[in-house]
């Protein structure tokens, strides 16, 4: 049996229904799995029966600890690093020969012809994020790829073998450690791993058809139109899967947020594509079921978690072993607010550098702060205080100077 799968939290759920409803429809013997990534039980699982897919609920894939990996992560952390452990739960429970991993955002227009052949005379698949070169100042480009990935994880397929099994476990050792967004230490979550893959690992494919993963980050390279009941890619290829990340639903403008290389109206090619998509995703909507609760946001007195909070922890998981972090009179959490890493029930925003105004006057500040420090110390220590700093900086290690 053949199978395909996505993981999701339940604000994510039209999504799914989307996903899954477009690959069964080109592969109507395969079966569609859909991970629920949330604080649920199993009986929260009759909830999302009606589809056409098949509910796994997250205490089901054989997780050590669920509960810290819940604060050990954020939600798009955990969404993603529990993806080789959900395929290997697949793989064993259903008796899958192959499996493919597809993002939630993404829709599938022909059969995967191109996938199941390379599984053929492999034990992976994957596709670049980038198959011809780009210098043209826009985002993302090459230097963006070699942040995240070469390999874009939203789309993975594995044959039933030894060899595919062994690359599971590694990467899900790898996913469940160190799998943080975390740039400034090499990281990003489940997919920078498998950069190492094809070197480390034989029969791993590098799938570079234009019409598979066709999404913002390669549309440089790929043009779209229309054939008589398909879409074909660059004149010549079948489009077989669109990957719609940082789409936004209610902007008929914005092709993705994560881009500025083009909006909808430079690309034309796309419009009927985008628009289709978007209607299917907003028809596939359930406002109940989406607005179920995470539940691992928050403490069991509704304090919101913090990403200090959960790197602190994942420095020293150790130390709660057993315990439930979640647990407003538990361990963690009493250190937790002792230390002044979660205050307040509102959940924090997330935030980058690129969103601080350089004329704040607090920003100017602090400028005007290193100014005074380059002057005092030299060029030499600066840089050296610059070091540590950037050091310190990866929440993870201000553990050094917390003391309980």
């Amino acid at each position: 049996m053949n199978g395909a799968c996505t993981i999701v939290s339940p604000n994510y759920l039209a999504y799914a229904r989307t996903v899954s409803a477009s690959y069964l429809a080109q592969h109507p013997g395969h079966r569609f799995f859909v991970l629920i990534v949330a604080d649920l039980s199993l009986e929260d699982r009759k909830v999302f029966e009606r589809d056409g897919f098949t509910p796994v609920m997250l205490t089901e894939i054989g997780l050590e600890d669920v509960r810290g990996e819940g604060m050990k992560y954020d939600i798009l952390e955990l969404n993603t690093n529990v993806k080789p452990t959900f395929m290997k739960y697949l793989i064993h429970s259903f008796a899958l020969e192959n499996l493919v991993y597809l993002d939630p955002d993404i829709f599938v227009y022909s059969p995967l012809t191109p996938v199941f052949e390379a599984l053929g005379d492999s034990m992976a698949v994957l596709t670049p994020h980038m198959t011809a070169p780009v210098d043209d100042g826009k985002l993302p480009g090459e230097q963006e790829m070699l942040y995240n990935g070469t390999y874009n994880l939203g789309f993975i397929a594995v044959r039933r073998c030894e060899e595919s099994w062994w690359l599971l476990t590694w990467w899900e050792r790898r996913c469940l450690d160190l799998g943080f967004s975390e740039g400034r230490t090499g990281l990003f979550v489940d997919q920078k791993w498998m950069n190492l893959a094809p070197g480390m690992f034989d029969k791993v494919k590098i799938l570079r058809h234009p019409g598979c993963n066709m999404a913002y980050w390669n549309l440089h390279e790929r043009a779209l139109s229309e054939s008589a009941d398909s879409y074909v890619v660059n004149g010549w290829a079948q489009l077989y899967f669109f990957h719609f990340s940082g789409i936004v639903l209610n902007d008929p403008t914005v092709l993705s947020k994560n881009t500025n290389r083009f909006t909808l109206a430079d690309r034309p090619d796309l419009g009927k594509l985008f628009g289709d998509y978007k209607a299917a995703v907003l028809a596939n909507k359930d406002d109940t079921r989406e607005k179920m609760a995470y539940g691992f946001d928050r403490l069991t007195d509704g304090t919101a978690v913090t990403r200090l909070a959960r790197r602190i922890y994942a420095k020293h998981q150790a130390r709660w072993a057993g315990q439930d972090p979640f647990d407003a009179a538990g361990g963690f959490a009493v250190f937790a607010k002792k230390l002044g890493l979660v205050a307040g029930k509102m959940a924090p925003e997330k935030a980058t550098w690129k969103e601080f105004n350089p004329d704040d006057r607090r920003v100017e500040m602090v400028h005007r702060l290193l100014k005074i420090t380059l002057r005092v110390l030299g060029p030499n220590r600066y840089e050296l205080l610059m070091r540590y700093l950037s050091h310190i900086s990866v929440l993870r290690n201000q553990s050094i100077f917390l003391k309980d």
